[in-house]
């Protein structure tokens, strides 16, 4: 009540007095009013999180102190004091660093598509390595404004430092100094492998500003590969004297490209160039590997488009998620024997994947923002009558992922709930038709990444993460959790199930692969070989299994 109240305030100061410097505030959004507010004193760090979610609180203090003694490693300066704030009730997994009033937002319900690493981790060691850069930004010319101007002033320092270098430097940190970073996932690469070396093109704009015509991965992506060639071939950090040479040198336009220069002797093209360069000939030098798959779809158009989570209907039709650059997620029917799509209904913006369908319906999750509160973004159970293609939101449900089919009228789901905790629930969600519900509570330490429910065994499986990376797990019959694996630094995703064997994906082979794992046997198998990387496997008769695999055509 007393954050909703200040909010208020503050806008009113802003619109009677414009002129006041002090009322200037820049927020990401607010939170829910009935939210009582603590905090954790440290050294230089303070977490601020709500009274419910005081085991995350704990958790963000305990992994950034962990990093703390080398998150600055290659920058003249360590990390400002800064104050780590929690929002728990927005699934849209993300972290920020801000400033008026400076700070570490923290979107803290874990990423659906993680790897093998508890997601605080990963945050804290990324977001801590923004407020190493933003205090050595701060210095200089920026610093002697900031005593005039306040925090806003601080903004000016990120003209000093693009945005993919911010970012790849900070994926860089994230990759080092954490268990299992994401520039260690194959899918990281995946789009540079399959674009071929682009670093022979005339012109790089593009690949730095994006494009709307073409798919082209994001600044994290081409800033960890360019920031991380340079710091090798250099041996040392070079946005360390790059940055401290701009913000001394304000009136030195394209400082970035002067201070490159002068000290390295290159540009921000020529590195990447070299970087991209280099990669393609490690690359190439690999065994080619083509899909053992065999495609199903054909696309007229001339762009770049996913099938996502495919599974078969019947024998010459399989339902699968399609989009493109520009159009939204939409259930679409292909053919098997001719490849074309055949639409059925557009859905909002996916959180976790399509149940199997069972008596021609199927079940997913979709993020829905509060009209009213910024920062609570639900994930709310939805499903469509096949046939038909009409769509319905059970509203009640909002703290959904990983909708399973166990029967007709049965559903297996898992909850997250704002103190970062996860439940497997078991049941009928829909309202008219009231059930009890078998719930079964997850240890605070371990993050859901994956439900399905075995029709053999007649038990749930999930993907779980922890401090030992991830696993498989199992729900016992009288509710307990048990190790189907052990757990290990290898991402796994997409689980389903059926038969008695598990199907999912898994980066073992070093691609992203469809894996299988039997229960009976208790043995573990790689089903598909790509160029690139297979995702999404589900499970049909006569022993097939419809999957995505990443391709160029």
């Amino acid at each position: 009540m007393i954050k909703g109240l200040r909010h208020i305030v503050i806008a009113i100061v802003a619109l009677v007095g414009a002129y006041s410097a002090s009322a200037q505030y820049y927020s990401w959004g607010a939170d829910p009013t009935y939210m009582r507010w603590r905090k954790l004193k440290g050294d230089k760090i303070d977490v601020i999180y709500p009274d419910t979610a005081r085991t995350l609180g704990y958790k963000m203090m305990y992994y950034a102190r962990a990093v703390q003694p080398s998150i600055d490693f290659g920058y003249r300066r360590g990390p400002m004091k800064i104050p780590f704030v929690i929002h728990p009730e927005n699934f849209s997994s993300n972290g920020m660093v801000m400033w008026l009033p400076k700070r570490v937002e923290i979107l803290s319900s874990p990423a659906v598509s993680g790897y093998s690493m508890p997601w605080l981790k990963q945050l804290a060691a990324h977001e801590y390595r923004h407020a190493v850069q933003y205090n050595n930004l701060n210095r200089g010319f920026v610093r002697i404004f900031s005593y005039l101007l306040g925090q806003q002033s601080s903004t000016i320092g990120l003209l000093f430092m693009p945005l993919w270098g911010l970012e790849g430097d900070a994926t860089l940190s994230e990759t080092q100094m954490s268990s299992f970073g994401r520039a260690l996932q194959p899918s990281f690469t995946m789009h540079y492998r399959a674009m071929g070396n682009f670093s022979r093109d005339k012109d790089l704009s593009k690949w730095f500003c994006g494009s709307f015509k073409e798919y082209i991965p994001d600044h994290y992506q081409l800033g960890y590969q360019v920031t991380s060639y340079g710091n090798t071939k250099y041996n040392e950090n070079i946005w360390d004297k790059i940055v401290h040479f701009a913000v001394r040198n304000p009136y030195v336009l394209a400082t970035t490209y002067v201070g490159m220069r002068k000290f390295y002797n290159t540009t921000t093209k020529m590195l990447t160039r070299e970087a991209f360069a280099d990669l393609n000939d490690y690359w190439n030098s690999l065994p080619y590997q083509p899909n053992t798959s065999t495609r199903l779809s054909v696309d007229a158009e001339k762009g770049y488009t996913t099938y996502r989570y495919p599974q078969y209907l019947d024998e010459e039709t399989i339902l699968s998620l399609y989009k493109t650059l520009d159009t939204p997620d939409a259930f679409v029917l292909t053919s098997r024997k001719d490849g074309k799509r055949r639409h059925l209904a557009y859905t909002g913006v996916v959180s976790t994947r399509p149940s199997e369908v069972v008596d021609g319906r199927v079940w997913w999750t979709e993020y829905r923002r509060s009209l009213l509160f910024a920062e609570r973004v639900n994930s709310k159970l939805c499903y469509m009558d096949v046939e038909s293609g009409k769509t319905k939101t059970v509203n009640t449900m909002c703290k959904t992922l990983y909708a399973t089919t166990i029967s007709k009228d049965e559903l297996a789901w898992v909850e997250y709930l704002p103190n970062g905790e996860y439940h497997i629930v078991r049941g009928n969600p829909l309202p008219r038709q009231k059930a009890e519900y078998l719930r079964v509570e997850i240890p605070s330490d371990i993050e859901i990444h994956g439900l399905a429910y075995d029709n053999y065994t007649r038990a749930l499986y999930f993907i779980a993460t922890d401090d030992s990376g991830m696993w498989l797990g199992r729900v016992g019959r009288n509710r307990e959790i048990e190790h189907i694996t052990q757990g290990a630094y290898i991402t796994l995703s997409d689980l389903r199930a059926k038969d008695g064997v598990l199907y999912f994906g898994s980066i073992q082979s070093g691609k992203d692969e469809v894996h299988c794992y039997d229960l009976r046997t208790e043995s573990e198998y790689r089903i598909s070989a790509s160029t690139y990387g297979s995702f999404s496997p589900m499970p049909a008769g006569d022993h097939k299994v419809a999957m995505t695999t990443y391709d160029r055509y």
